[in-house]
């Protein structure tokens, strides 16, 4: 039983999706929206049944770039598959640790050009942390420099994630999972 339940583990991770249900909590990060509204992760997120959160987490700066357009390209993707809808709600957060306080301004304003014209600023922000194996733990995500995307319930439980980059096929994995997940 073991390995029939190992051999599911691997399958599973290898197909780029896994569960969190049952798994911890997101660690409360007060921040500002790259639109400049004061926002408190994950408590503000909207009504909406389900969330999408698009999360670069890496403590390289290179990384967390190379993360940031694949998730980009994910939400392009994903919005052309036509799943974003009042029901099912993008989010975008730049995970970042250590940052200096007097450089958040300078980071955030830069950032903001990165996603501004590409998602609505207004569901986009930084979330400058202390400890990013911390952060990852609390709702289980592998720190892996493989960007995350994590389907989260209207009580800002996460649910689901999906790691890599964006393919046909994990566009579709993706969809329906989100029709699932509405579905319930």
């Amino acid at each position: 039983m073991t390995n029939i339940l190992r051999a599911f583990i691997v399958a599973v991770t290898m197909a780029g999706i896994a569960s969190v249900a049952g798994a911890g909590e997101f660690q409360s990060v007060k921040t500002k929206t790259f639109a400049k509204e004061r926002f408190v992760f994950p408590g503000d997120i909207g009504p909406a049944k389900l969330s999408i959160f698009f999360l670069a987490m890496s403590d390289d700066q290179d990384s967390g770039q190379a993360q940031q357009q694949a998730l980009l390209e994910w939400h392009a993707a994903l919005a052309e598959r036509g799943v974003f809808s009042n029901d099912a709600v993008p989010y975008h957060f730049p995970v970042l640790e250590g940052v200096p306080f007097f450089i958040k301004g300078i980071v955030s304003g830069a950032m903001t050009d990165i996603y501004d014209g590409k998602v609505p600023l207004d569901q986009a922000a930084p979330l400058f942390i202390k400890d990013l194996e911390k952060f990852a733990a609390g709702p289980g995500l592998p720190l892996d420099g493989e960007p995350t995307i994590v389907l989260v319930s209207a009580d800002a439980k996460p649910l689901e994630f999906f790691k890599g980059e964006v393919s046909p096929d994990g566009v579709e994995r993706i969809a329906d999972a989100i029709a699932s997940r509405l579905a319930e």
